[in-house]
């Protein structure tokens, strides 16, 4: 195995610190000739680490001011329904989407349940990589019954934000939601989408999302844990 560039060395080295809270969101880091002499390397090898971490959408750099951390989660707030996609935009981050799938399927126990659909019900599936920055964050797979959605197969790879595109396509608005959160390891396979080890924290996402009292799509959402976070606001004490 080839010697680490040096480059990916200092890389590494700050993105640990930007994720600990050594360096904090929202705070400069230390200027160029500081890091030079912290990480004992030349300026083309910060500066080469800089461009690396701002790809990624972990810093900002600012002409004649420096370099500031950003807050590279995307956050949700639970008392509204918004997309994975449509979360990330709002914190400025560029969404693409890869490897899209669309093929029809038919309702099992658990999705006739969940969408009330009879068993053996064509459903369409949807499933995808989400990036920001090129880098993997999520994978997603959303079940519709193909009533709803006749024909979405044609679309495969023609948009990026589902709910938006339902709205657009279908008409079809998502008026509520209901989730199930929990915490989970990446397996082999997850793993290998995420371009991370196995066993790496994943925060998973499982949503019906409704119009009226119809289910109308279900959502299975596996996103890396450390760049998804939930806002939760709640009213009232339950007695």
């Amino acid at each position: 195995m080839g010697k680490v560039p040096a480059y990916m060395v200092v890389h590494d080295l700050i993105k640990m610190k930007i994720k600990d809270g050594t360096y904090p969101v929202s705070e400069f880091l230390p200027t160029e000739p500081e890091l030079e002499k912290i990480y004992k390397v030349s300026r083309t090898t910060v500066r080469t680490a800089m461009e690396i971490l701002k790809e990624e959408g972990l810093v900002e750099i600012r002409q004649g001011r420096g370099t500031i951390v950003l807050d590279s989660r995307a956050i949700q707030s639970l008392n509204k329904v918004t997309s994975v996609t449509e979360c990330l935009r709002k914190r400025g981050f560029d969404v693409r989407t890869k490897s899209m799938y669309i093929d029809i399927i038919y309702a099992t126990e658990k999705l006739g349940k969940e969408l009330h659909q009879a068993l053996g019900t064509p459903i369409a599936r949807i499933q995808r990589i989400q990036l920001i920055n090129e880098k993997p964050i999520a994978i997603i797979k959303d079940y519709i019954p193909y009533v709803l959605v006749p024909n979405i197969e044609q679309f495969t790879n023609k948009f990026n934000g589902l709910y938006e595109f339902l709205e657009q396509q279908y008409h079809l608005e998502i008026q509520s939601a209901a989730d199930k959160i929990f915490a989970k390891s990446a397996d082999f396979a997850e793993s290998e989408m995420l371009a991370v080890p196995p066993g790496t924290a994943l925060l998973s996402i499982q949503r019906v999302c409704y119009r009226g009292n119809e289910p109308i799509l279900s959502d299975d959402i596996c996103i890396l844990g450390d760049q998804y976070e939930l806002s939760i606001t709640s009213s009232g004490r339950y007695k």
